[in-house]
């Protein structure tokens, strides 16, 4: 695989581990229609059987970015509903925190930067965990490098899909957020090449050879056939299929690894399908057609699996 990210050895792959929680957590929510989700091995490539699962709490500040121009979407906002969920299921509040639709990362980094140390100045008892999805990945790397000791702010970094190691097709992101389409905001700004810029390959593999992780990381990447990746990525896909299999129509899977990051798995999702609840909409737009994913019980797990497993680590002596 031409990637410059490689399969993951087994200290740092935690598939299994994950799809133990995932499964336990999936049997508590039920579909749109309200029906079971049925099989947990549906949704992710490693799966363990369901557990009982207790009431969890967490000693972190939970902190989202989304993608790529998300903020411009006409009534859809990334895990949206999960984060709702946490909220009014667990008392965890998961903050979603809004960057320039189209911003590049270094200016989108330094605002995150700027937001978690006036969120330290005024309590500096509970890290914070950032979680992000698409280019908020690469937005919260660079709000990682822009930071003043990252390591005592910052519990981990999570990704989603992250637009980590850089995309093979970065056109298709303009494409796909282009203002003629129907799932775009209108009054959007127009300085998409700013944004586009940083999901480029060799901007982010340089990125990453330059600035060594400081923080734990664990990622979860997507991957779907071609006949279950929504019609909008479809020539994307085409194309990614010359590079690698495992793929999400606009992400090869191991080029959205953090480097030394614990691996989460592979969600059965496209690049939107794992994040974005299109399918929820009344009337989906055209060419979404394969966004129904169990998003809020991958979220849950997320942040139930990483608030044990950073706590830990933590409490190892010598971490």
């Amino acid at each position: 695989m031409p990637s410059a990210l490689g399969p993951v050895d087994t200290e740092h792959n935690k598939a299994k581990d994950f799809g133990r929680v995932f499964c336990s957590t999936l049997t508590h929510f039920r579909d749109p229609d309200g029906r079971s989700w049925g099989d947990c091995a549906k949704y992710l490539d490693q799966t363990e059987p369901a557990q009982p699962q207790r009431e969890f709490a967490t000693p972190y500040r939970w902190l989202f970015v989304s993608g790529f121009g998300d903020d411009c979407l006409n009534d859809v906002r990334a895990f949206s509903s999960s984060i709702a969920h946490l909220k009014s299921a667990h008392q965890i509040t998961v903050e979603y925190f809004s960057v320039a639709p189209y911003g590049a990362s270094e200016e989108n980094g330094r605002s995150i930067a700027r937001h978690i140390e006036d969120g330290w100045a005024t309590d500096a008892a509970h890290k914070y965990v950032l979680v992000g999805y698409d280019k908020g990945a690469a937005d919260l790397l660079d709000a990682l490098r822009a930071l003043n000791l990252p390591a005592t702010k910052v519990a981990a970094l999570v990704t989603i899909a992250g637009t980590v190691g850089g995309t093979w097709v970065p056109e298709s992101y303009r494409a796909l957020k282009g203002p003629a389409q129907l799932w775009m905001a209108s009054g959007c700004p127009s300085n998409v090449s700013d944004g586009l810029q940083n999901l480029t390959r060799d901007v982010r593999q340089r990125f990453l050879r330059e600035n060594p992780m400081p923080v734990p990381g664990y990622s979860i990447v997507a991957s779907s056939p071609l006949g279950d990746t929504s019609t909008v990525f479809r020539e994307s896909w085409k194309v990614l299929a010359g590079y690698a299999i495992e793929q999400d129509g606009l992400m090869v899977g191991w080029e959205a690894l953090l480097p030394g990051a614990k691996y989460l798995g592979m969600a059965h999702a496209d690049h939107w399908a794992i994040a974005l609840p299109f399918s929820e909409l009344p009337q989906p737009p055209k060419g979404i057609d394969h966004n129904r994913y169990p998003r809020d019980a991958l979220f849950e797990a997320i942040v139930r699996y990483v608030s044990t497993d950073v706590a830990a680590s933590e409490a190892k002596p010598g971490t």
